[in-house]
């Protein structure tokens, strides 16, 4: 009798691997049967049953809780090092918004930020008069970013904000040498999460940063309007909410006001329980059912796969540093126009990958659902451009 493999069975539990060539996860990953099977219980339950009164709090609560302890085993945190977000950009305004900025104060970034990580900043910027300071590492993002940014620290630094994986080329940046770096001079790192948490191995301790964003609907397939920030508990006063509520309180008797000793006290109410259910399940799923090692090392050996199949293609150049070791392969083909090869892949082959406008490569992003039989279609459509 013929058994599943480990791929056949993850891709019968996500139809739109079957339904596409699926290589977009950079971008949105497809949701497995068991986010949908778990919103929607929560949607009959809250329809059947209401949502007031004990048993309906008490679900609340285990939902949440649910979400906060799959979250803080994916980034070996303490699960009240852990809050609740709609996404990436919401933990990244969280950490700008809550320091106390001066006129003059500055900020230092890399040259591959994305737009959520640096929005936050420009306006923080615009508004308060600090600089932000940009270091350089490279076109591709091949050079160390803890030795470019350490020339541009000043007694003014507050903040160093940076990718952990860069969204623009895969290069994976070195976040354990720029944070034990910037402890020797007193300054916080926050990291962008987007493109590494469900990508690669991600340990916040041994990275040793003060803040991690992540978002749920990118590699760990995930509900919209769903993530999580970390803030490493010694590094929790550095930084006030911005905006507060019930969640962020404190819940005990006879005290008026006074906010969570834990990252809980930025979440500020409560949010659209049925996502947050899906976010526990899929975080349940990958963890227990799926194996985070595996999937790790099945992303890697994909996109592995694909830069030695893809990279002897005339006119193509691969512009990911280090190809193998996540799930991002970024590159060009000479004479074509990265937009219009992602517009044909999808409506011509059925193929889903992006463009990423900023530096003009086209974007395929290996996840753990893919195969090499996709990756071989692939190039064999690109060796015809």
């Amino acid at each position: 009798m013929l058994t599943l493999t480990q791929s056949q069975r993850v891709r019968q539990a996500m139809p739109a691997t079957t339904s596409h060539i699926y290589l977009n996860a950079g971008a949105f990953g497809p949701i497995p049967n068991c986010v949908t099977e778990a919103m929607q219980q929560r949607m009959q339950d809250e329809w059947n049953n209401g949502r007031f009164g004990t048993n309906a709090l008490a679900s609340i609560v285990k939902i949440y809780g649910q979400a906060r302890s799959g979250a803080a085993h994916l980034l070996n945190a303490d699960e009240t090092e852990i809050a609740l977000t709609d996404n990436t950009g919401e933990g990244v305004n969280i950490i700008c918004y809550g320091f106390n900025w001066q006129q003059g104060d500055e900020v230092i970034i890399t040259n591959h930020e994305h737009i959520s990580a640096l929005a936050p900043l420009y306006q923080i910027r615009d508004r308060f008069g600090i600089n932000i300071r940009i270091a350089d590492i490279g076109p591709r993002a091949e050079h160390s970013a803890a030795e470019a940014i350490e020339p541009l620290i000043t007694p003014r630094t507050r903040l160093i904000s940076l990718s952990h994986v860069t969204w623009t080329t895969g290069a994976i940046l070195d976040v354990q040498a720029v944070a034990r770096m910037a402890h020797d001079y007193n300054i916080p790192v926050l990291v962008d999460g987007a493109q590494s948490a469900g990508n690669i191995p991600i340990d916040v301790k041994a990275l040793d940063v003060d803040f991690y964003a992540i978002p749920m609907q990118k590699w760990l397939c995930g509900p919209d309007g769903t993530g999580a920030l970390y803030v490493r508990q010694a590094s929790l006063s550095l930084i006030a909410p911005t905006y507060v509520g019930y969640y962020s309180m404190l819940p005990e008797e006879n005290v008026v006001w006074e906010l969570r000793p834990s990252a809980r006290r930025f979440e500020v109410g409560g949010r659209q329980t049925a996502a947050i259910a899906g976010q526990a399940a899929v975080l349940t799923w990958l963890e227990t059912v799926i194996g985070y090692e595996w999937l790790h090392q099945r992303i890697a050996a994909l996109n592995l796969y694909a830069y030695n199949a893809l990279k002897d293609i005339p006119n193509l150049s691969i512009i990911t540093p280090q190809p193998g070791i996540n799930g991002i392969l970024s590159l060009k083909i000479a004479g074509h126009d990265e937009a219009d090869i992602a517009r044909r892949l999808q409506s011509e082959y059925n193929i889903f990958t992006r463009n990423i406008p900023e530096n003009h490569v086209l974007r395929i992003s290996t996840n753990f659902y893919n195969t090499e039989e996709e990756i071989d279609t692939l190039v064999s459509i690109l060796s015809r451009f």
